[in-house]
């Protein structure tokens, strides 16, 4: 699992602040970010915790608000993103990568009038997701519009380019729960000397080329969703830390199956010839490694559904009769005994104890 970025994309990013250096450490101090944000080069090696970089971002979209107009926001106001909110409902409600593709396209070309917006093309065994740019917008990377919640834009620029293709494969991945190994990644812009942005992607950008595009296997377009609503709204308040969370450095076996379960348990499980099918791995291969690992896979599917239990009785926002049904239980008796056999406990003893 990825817990930290480097300190330097988090520098960045707060370049982007309309507001005065000393404004900015007093910002930094109040969201408790390191001031080291404030260096000018970041020290090699340094990092940030993927939370601490999704502060950051947060902060700077409510900040950038207020030099919108008629565009006033609540400072209290966690109900961010809008128009992506209501793109990602659509998607989270697909059968799988390629409807939920599918439906942003189709939503990213209505709610952008300026023709900015992506679409899908495979090619056999290779899938091509095209990024269309607006490149006679006057926007600069720091300009406010970029980051209203009632719109949806592409950043400008080779940076805005970089970013909004980089956010935009992070959010496939996490809406199926695995991390997309990129086969291309191709922009029209010029290259920056030194830079190809592997760390960034995986794997060198091809610059000047004749599309803003990346391409992945076609067998990822038929993962299914895995996120539930809850995850989703844990994605948006902590945006885009989340987006970190599934990383190609992460070798567990284990924690890359407890992503392609993920925390939709109203959906059919994946069985685990599906899982072993997604990882490449054949059924007797993935038994073998996951004993390696202390762990089965039923165990796995426990984790996660205790995992998500303990998060629902935590919100108190459901009874324990809609908790089973939400948790894919088929009565509330039969939830009861798997809860009190995880915890020792009740989930009604558990809320007591927890509140």
């Amino acid at each position: 699992m990825a817990d930290t970025i480097p300190l330097k994309y988090a520098q960045s990013l707060l370049r982007l602040a309309p507001v005065p250096r000393d404004q900015l450490r007093a910002d930094l101090a109040e969201a408790r970010l390191p001031l080291a944000l404030l260096e000018t080069q970041a020290v090699p090696g340094a990092v940030i915790s993927v939370e601490e970089y999704g502060r950051l971002f947060i902060h700077l979209v409510h900040q950038l608000q207020d030099h919108l107009p008629d565009n006033a926001m609540d400072p209290d106001d966690t109900r961010l993103f809008s128009a992506f909110r209501m793109m990602f409902q659509a998607m989270l409600h697909a059968r799988d990568l390629r409807q939920a593709l599918q439906r942003a396209s189709v939503y990213f070309r209505r709610m952008q009038t300026g023709g900015e917006t992506f679409e899908i093309e495979q090619r056999g065994d290779t899938t091509w997701c095209r990024f269309i740019f607006d490149e006679n917008s006057d926007r600069t990377l720091a300009s406010a519009e970029n980051f209203s919640i009632e719109s949806l834009h592409w950043l400008p620029g080779l940076t805005g380019k970089i970013l909004s293709m980089a956010m935009w494969h992070r959010l496939c991945g996490w809406f199926i729960g695995c991390f997309i190994d990129l086969q291309a990644i191709e922009i029209s812009d010029a290259a920056e000397p030194g830079k190809d942005y592997r760390d960034v992607f995986g794997q060198p950008v091809k610059f000047t080329a004749d599309q803003n595009a990346f391409a992945f296997h076609s067998r990822y377009l038929d993962f299914p969703i895995v996120q539930s609503e809850q995850s989703l709204e844990t994605m948006l308040a902590t945006y885009p830390a989340e987006l970190f969370r599934i990383s190609p450095e992460d070798h567990s076996l284990a924690q890359r199956i407890r992503h392609l379960i993920g925390s939709d348990f109203s959906r059919a499980l994946p069985s685990l010839q599906d899982v072993a099918e997604r990882l490449h791995l054949t059924t007797p291969t993935l038994h073998r490694r996951l004993k390696d690992e202390g762990t089965s896979f039923q165990q796995l599917k426990d984790q996660c559904r205790q995992d998500a239990a303990v998060s629902y009785l935590n919100q108190g926002a459901h009874t324990t009769a809609e908790l089973a049904e939400l948790l894919g239980f088929s009565d509330s008796s039969t939830f009861h005994r798997a809860f009190k056999k995880w915890t020792g406990m009740t989930p009604q003893e558990y809320r007591a104890h927890s509140s």
